[in-house]
């Protein structure tokens, strides 16, 4: 078993940056509709009912459990996920 630095076990703790540039990087969509505000819907972990929470930002999308997620426009209102 190698034995790591202190520093090497930190980086590797907090995601040291890769140097593996062959795969082309993701396009990451910072707002993909009308201004970045949209409507999430999403099902109740205990009850199975579809909550609504409405004007909220598309980066907090990554914060609702993707098990019946549907994801909203609030201007124009066509469907995103």
């Amino acid at each position: 078993m190698t034995d790591k630095s202190w520093m090497q076990k930190l980086a590797g703790f907090f995601g040291a940056p890769k140097s593996d540039t062959s795969e082309p990087a993701e396009e990451v969509v910072e707002n993909p509709c009308c201004n970045g505000v949209v409507h999430i819907a999403f099902r109740g972990v205990s009850d199975e009912r579809m909550y609504i929470s409405y004007s909220r930002r598309w980066p907090e999308v990554k914060f609702f459990r993707p098990r019946g997620l549907r994801v909203f426009c609030a201007d124009c209102r066509r469907r995103l996920l």
